[in-house]
């Protein structure tokens, strides 16, 4: 008679083991203690500013260099989901220096199939949500409209140059639905060639969407404060 194999141990203890072995640390500095240490909070508030080749303004939480980067890198290829809520509110700090005042949408990015699989599920959208929801936290008027869609396939852009990301995403999304009313406001987790942010904002104007601006965690090219475009600068990137 075949034996049955072991139940499972409960996760809870397998957990608080784990805590043990390896104690919780930073995603930015790799220091033991929370997701992300008090210094590397401040280094997602720094800011960068630049714009699309159309003038759209882009406001990223800060440089795509140093704890940023690592935070950011540590959510999306690391599964340091825990430090999302950290993304999240600096996210929220400067969506209130883009759109100071009155209602806002934000709209996620789309993002293809194989990535939301990879990472288990849409992290820009999730980022969305937890933005919109500090925001309404502090008072202010914000929701997520999740209507641009890819249209076509379009492949991953981590080995193309500029121009190839710009070909490759040109035409890809389209608004889905009645279009947005107010201000909305584009969101990605970082923007380099600003190829992606670019084309989502063609996308809504063409359906009748009034964008305010581009907002991102981190954005490739500057020093932080305001910068020349990143495309001008024409660094590697999304």
């Amino acid at each position: 008679m075949p034996t049955r194999p072991p139940a499972r141990p409960p996760l809870a203890p397998l957990a608080a083991a784990a805590d043990l072995l390896w104690p919780g640390h930073c995603a930015g500095c790799a220091r033991p203690g929370p997701p992300c240490c008090p210094s590397c909070a401040r280094a997602l508030r720094r800011g960068a500013v630049t714009a699309l080749p159309d003038g759209t303004p882009v406001h990223g939480c800060a440089p795509h260099e140093g704890p940023a980067r690592q935070v950011l890198l540590a959510v999306k290829e690391r599964d340091r989901a825990e430090a999302r809520p950290v993304l999240a509110r600096a996210l929220a700090h400067r969506l209130g220096e883009l759109v100071p005042a009155g209602p806002v949408r934000l709209v996620p990015v789309p993002t293809r199939r194989a990535s939301r699989r990879a990472r288990g599920g849409d992290l820009v959208a999730d980022l969305a949500a937890r933005t919109a929801a500090r925001a309404r936290a502090a008072g202010r008027d914000a929701g997520v409209e999740r209507c641009l869609g890819l249209v076509r396939a379009v492949r991953d852009q981590t080995d193309l140059d500029a121009a190839g990301r710009r070909a490759n995403v040109h035409g890809a999304f389209a608004l889905r639905g009645r279009a947005p009313t107010g201000a909305c406001v584009v969101l990605d987790d970082v923007v380099t060639t600003t190829a992606t942010a670019a084309e989502a904002v063609r996308a809504l104007r063409a359906g009748g969407v009034r964008v305010a601006g581009v907002l991102t965690v981190t954005v490739a090219g500057v020093d932080g404060g305001t910068a020349r475009p990143a495309w001008a600068a024409g660094p590697p990137g999304v």
